[in-house]
């Protein structure tokens, strides 16, 4: 009976010791377990044709321990290494140590070869995202969603086991990756001048002070005839959500395309006809209600977003 108890407890240990992993020098944490959450910042890099979200840096290794250097563990994707319910029609893969391979990944690629001497090892594995030039929909993502999972195999003088890595959002984040533009990706500038505080309106549709501009959309392939919708990403005022937040608490700019007011995180539906198209949009300037605000410069700003209905 002692013999049995003690055959447990070394399976039970010999188990229990497996990789660890780690994301921008954060704690060690094992992996033994078969699945492993990291939460890590998702930026987009552009790059020709790509865009490569490696925000990050992951780095595993052999969990120390009293035996020889010569323990060895070695992680390897799996077949179908890649899976995210986020990223639609786009094309995504993952590149590992600068090659690129395209989902549905392939399995046996090499990730680390891990020994015992405490050494630690960058993964140097991210996911992209192609981008194509043609409008699609906007990847949205927000701070704490899980958007992907990687599947990973460890094989070596621990007992070989999957290892599922969840990769969790640490901020909102929000891309599309088309290399169709609006006005070509300059800034836009919505610029009201010097304005006269006891001018400004309550509402959007009150408010005297105004400025219109020209949106252009253009994308690089041929022969795009399609509806497009643009979304007005940014954070609405405290007093009014139909409103961008301005740096003086007391004001608010909505923006208008035609009668209809397009609040922050909305959108309206266009289009582009072979390959190009454009809008009129306003911009009015509004206060809170009942307030005198500040005199002195103020600022604000949005992200105007193309895709699809």
């Amino acid at each position: 009976m002692k013999y049995l108890t003690g055959l447990l407890l070394l399976l039970f240990m010999h188990t229990a010791m497996a990789s660890q992993c780690r994301v921008d020098s954060g704690p060690w944490e094992s992996v033994a377990g078969g699945w492993f959450p990291l939460t890590v910042p998702l930026i987009a890099n552009p790059s020709t044709g790509r865009i490569d979200l490696n925000g990050y840096r992951m780095e595993c290794r052999y969990t120390p321990e009293s035996g020889p250097v010569s323990r060895t563990d070695r992680l390897y994707t799996k077949p179908g290494a890649l899976q995210s319910p986020y990223f639609g029609n786009y094309k995504v893969g993952l590149r590992i140590r600068g090659t690129d391979y395209p989902s549905p990944v392939t399995g046996n690629i090499l990730l680390a070869t891990m020994r015992n001497d405490s050494k630690r090892h960058d993964l140097d594995t991210y996911m992209y995202i192609l981008t194509r030039g043609s409008p699609g929909k906007p990847i949205n993502i927000h701070a704490g969603q899980q958007f992907a999972t990687f599947y990973f195999y460890q094989k070596g003088f621990h007992k070989d086991h999957e290892v599922e890595v969840l990769l969790y959002a640490g901020n909102d984040f929000m891309t599309e990756p088309s290399t169709c533009t609006i006005n070509s990706n300059q800034p836009i500038d919505v610029n009201f001048n010097t304005v006269d505080r006891t001018l400004i309106g309550e509402t959007v549709s009150s408010t005297p002070i105004r400025t219109t501009l020209r949106l252009s959309y253009a994308c690089p392939d041929p022969g795009i005839t399609m509806p497009i919708t643009i979304t007005l990403k940014g954070i609405p005022a405290s007093f009014d959500a139909g409103v961008l937040r301005m740096s003086n608490p007391n004001l608010g700019t909505g923006m208008l395309r035609g009668t209809g007011q397009v609040a922050p995180e909305n959108s309206f539906t266009t289009n582009i006809v072979n390959s190009s198209g454009g809008d009129d949009v306003t911009f009015a300037l509004t206060r809170r209600p009942g307030s005198a605000p500040a005199t002195g410069a103020f600022s604000g700003s949005g992200t105007l977003v193309m895709g699809i209905p």
